[in-house]
């Protein structure tokens, strides 16, 4: 009886596959955007008491939400996030967005006062206990930059909803030069789930969930990144992908 052999694919060719991916995934396309707040913004960075505050930064999971990128269900039997399998896709399709950071903003401090929808008829505490509390929200006419990187030309919206009250955003769209390269060290905001290598050493760390976010971030060696000619001066923006680490939800 002649032995029967299955097909195995080689070393090689599993290592040319993931090259053509890498090529693919190469970004060739810069783009500098710039978010101006058309209503108040508001996130639920950070609880402190009575009091939920919005940090001045736009996590970048938020914006590929907000952008179109992708979609989450519109219901869920659980609150559980699921960043791997919505965002993942994006790598293959060669779209990355950094976190924003502010140009200007201010604050400003709301009042809420409600009481908790209920479809049951027992009353278990008097309606003179409501839920109330403060929101620390960004005003309207606040700004922020941000930079997304593409493997072919996007094509963005001029305006879009952000954050947990669908706040309306003006969109200002610049493409920008780009150019691969290698550096030590970035001095914008990045998530530390996205990056390929962590950096040894960094600025500022924010703990903005679903993840933490360094600025000014170094390396002890060069890593592979992109530079990008932002007016008069060039940026370097390492290399990215959504959820490279983190969470496996």
């Amino acid at each position: 009886m002649a032995s029967t052999t299955s097909k195995r694919t080689s070393n090689i060719q599993k290592e040319s596959q993931t090259k053509k991916r890498e090529k693919r995934r190469e970004m060739k396309h810069a783009y500098r955007l710039t978010i101006e707040m058309e209503d108040y913004l508001f996130f639920a960075s950070m609880e402190k008491g009575k009091v939920t505050e919005t940090s001045p930064l736009i996590h970048n999971y938020a914006l590929a939400y907000a952008l179109g990128w992708t979609t989450s269900p519109y219901f869920h039997s659980k609150q559980s996030p699921a960043y791997r399998q919505q965002l993942e896709p994006l790598n293959d399709k060669g779209h990355y967005i950094y976190p924003a950071v502010p140009i200007q903003f201010t604050h400003t401090l709301m009042q809420y006062n409600t009481t908790e929808e209920t479809f049951s008829m027992v009353r278990e505490k008097s309606l003179g206990f409501p839920n109330w509390g403060f929101i620390k929200c960004i005003r309207p006419g606040s700004q922020f930059y941000t930079y997304a990187l593409s493997a072919s030309p996007l094509s963005l919206p001029g305006r879009f909803r952000l954050g947990k009250w669908m706040s309306q955003a003006q969109l200002t769209i610049e493409e920008i030069a780009i150019q691969k390269s290698k550096k030590k060290n970035s001095p914008h905001l990045l998530n530390v789930w996205d990056l390929k290598v962590i950096p040894q050493y960094f600025g500022s760390l924010f703990n903005l969930l679903p993840s933490r976010l360094v600025k000014n971030a170094e390396w002890d060696s060069p890593i592979a990144g992109y530079t990008v000619s932002d007016g008069d001066s060039d940026i370097f923006l390492p290399a990215c992908q959504f959820v490279t680490g983190g969470t496996s939800k």
